[in-house]
């Protein structure tokens, strides 16, 4: 611990724009309660102590994190979004005073005098069942994507879905090889490997590379689902 916090407060003069070592507040880290609570926080900024230059530097490694260590995300987490510490979100779809759409309000590419387009929507979810990437250890890994096997099979089964699932762990039924695997990162269909990521290794979140890693590709690969990055889907 005395070394982390050596380094913390170097880097915090030399990267003062690393949102997690910025944010590290030495009297708080004192005051926790055990050491349990100390040493996951540490963990917690793992990723931004060992790569001073990270802008975030930090992965909550369990939900619950983010409650339990509120004083310290909830500064990172306002910093990064840019708005205040008490701020919440709304979701809110209205176009009404959008400027530049057409008098109906529709977004037709056409009246807007664009051309065709190519769009990707992604997001990012986590299972309820699990760990957070960072602290799940092997079997987590390889049970959550048997766990989605399951229902990526419905989905194989569906006319609007189809496709198949492409593992990257050694024994896997739907198991890809080497040259598999770099074609679909070539297409940009796969994640490229995270083992040689040193934030994603720092944080935990690449151990065990490639077990519990792949890929779901719907048959008009349209619709793609990722399983085992830096989130579980």
């Amino acid at each position: 611990i005395p070394n982390d916090l050596k380094k913390i407060a170097a880097i915090k003069k030399s990267h003062p724009g690393n949102l997690a070592v910025k944010n590290f507040d030495e009297s708080y880290f004192n005051s926790l309660k055990s050491d349990e609570d100390r040493l996951a926080l540490l963990q917690i900024v793992r990723s931004g102590v060992d790569n001073a230059d990270s802008g975030m530097g930090c992965y909550a490694m369990q939900p619950e994190d983010y409650d339990r260590f509120k004083p310290f995300f909830s500064k990172v987490l306002s910093q990064y979004h840019k708005v205040p510490e008490d701020a919440k979100h709304t979701t809110n779809w209205e176009l009404k005073g959008v400027k530049g759409l057409p008098e109906d309000g529709k977004l037709d590419l056409a009246k807007l005098g664009l051309p065709p387009l190519s769009m990707r929507v992604r997001v990012g979810r986590n299972l309820a069942d699990f760990p957070l990437p960072g602290a799940m250890n092997r079997d987590d890994r390889v049970a959550m994507e048997a766990k989605m096997c399951k229902a990526f099979d419905k989905l194989k089964a569906m006319s609007d879905y189809g496709g198949r699932y492409h593992s990257l762990t050694p024994g896997h039924p739907d198991f890809i090889n080497e040259d598999e695997y770099k074609a679909l990162v070539k297409s940009h269909i796969m994640f490229k490997d995270m083992a040689a990521d040193t934030y994603l290794a720092s944080a935990g979140i690449a151990s065990d590379w490639p077990y519990g890693r792949g890929c779901y590709v719907s048959g008009d690969k349209k619709f793609i689902v990722w399983v085992g990055e830096e989130d579980h889907l």
